[in-house]
């Protein structure tokens, strides 16, 4: 089973107990998959109203006619009655009712009713990318009225939820894990919560791991370029001028680096008689780096 299809299983088990989040949760089903039906709609005088809801998926069917019973105080039962299946592979639902309150302008008034819309809509044409992949959350929607109320919900809640088009349809995607974490939490699927949450972190831990990692190789491979750099210069002077010529701190130092090619300014100070710190090691290190510098320009002239 996918990521996706073990969120939607979840998802399918939620019960909204409030009628107006069960109502919410069908229109965002019935936005999707909804369709129109002229004759029956013209005869109950709203042809631009859903009429049918056709769809393969069993889970969304059972869901649907689950809260469609509980909404409209029919006897759940664990099947579609005949008569409410059509020829075409949905199922009707005709009554006025229901036309009138998934259109009502207040039925997404509530943060607990657009929570039940998100999860209406994505269980109709949603998907979530395997966290062990990459990260990316979306909604299929069939016309871009659809998708702009979706997107509408989905930024009210302050995720940044974009819409492009593919083929037919508008989609309205996220991509930012910890947003997708957001609105898998306002679904209310908590397991899948659990293990996106899971997921992110040790991938943020393998993420911290391999910075430090990166950071420390490249601190030894800078310390060991100038390293390579002051053995450089300290032959250079020893060949052109002699060591014995420079000040007795600046011998030592070069003496010692010549000795310990390899070793850490830290290292270098405890060489040293008496020992310096880091910060001494360095300016010594500098005042030969400047006089080999100088050496070059002569001999350039």
């Amino acid at each position: 089973m996918s990521f996706s299809g073990d969120i939607k299983r979840e998802l399918a088990g939620i019960l909204p107990e409030g009628r107006h989040c069960q109502l919410a949760e069908l229109a965002g089903m019935a936005f999707i998959v909804g369709e129109k039906n002229s004759e029956k709609t013209k005869n109950a005088g709203n042809p631009d109203l859903f009429s049918i809801v056709r769809t393969e998926n069993e889970i969304l069917q059972r869901k649907f006619f689950t809260l469609y019973a509980k909404a409209f105080m029919m006897k759940e039962i664990g099947r579609f009655p005949p008569e409410e299946k059509t020829d075409e592979g949905g199922f009707s639902v005709c009554p006025e009712a229901f036309f009138r309150a998934i259109r009502h302008p207040m039925l997404l008034g509530r943060e607990c009713c657009r929570r039940s819309f998100l999860r209406g809509v994505f269980l109709a044409a949603g998907s979530v990318s395997s966290p062990e992949k990459y990260y990316h959350y979306e909604i299929v929607c069939p016309n871009m009225t659809v998708a702009a109320k979706v997107r509408e919900v989905l930024t009210g809640f302050g995720l940044d939820a974009k819409v492009v088009c593919r083929k037919h349809s508008q989609v309205v995607y996220l991509k930012e894990g910890e947003q997708i974490v957001q609105v898998i939490g306002l679904m209310g699927a908590s397991r899948a919560l659990l293990e996106l949450e899971n997921v992110r972190v040790l991938h943020e831990l393998r993420g911290m791991v391999n910075r430090k990692v990166n950071f420390e190789v490249a601190n030894v491979q800078k310390s060991a370029r100038m390293a390579a750099r002051q053995v450089e210069d300290i032959e250079f002077i020893r060949t052109h001028m002699g060591i014995s010529s420079l000040p007795p701190s600046l011998q030592m130092m070069a003496k010692v680096r010549l000795e310990y090619p390899n070793a850490s300014l830290s290292e270098l100070g405890s060489h040293l008689e008496p020992r310096i710190g880091k910060s001494g090691v360095n300016h010594r290190l500098r005042r030969l780096e400047e006089i080999a510098a100088d050496l070059r320009k002569k001999e350039g002239k």
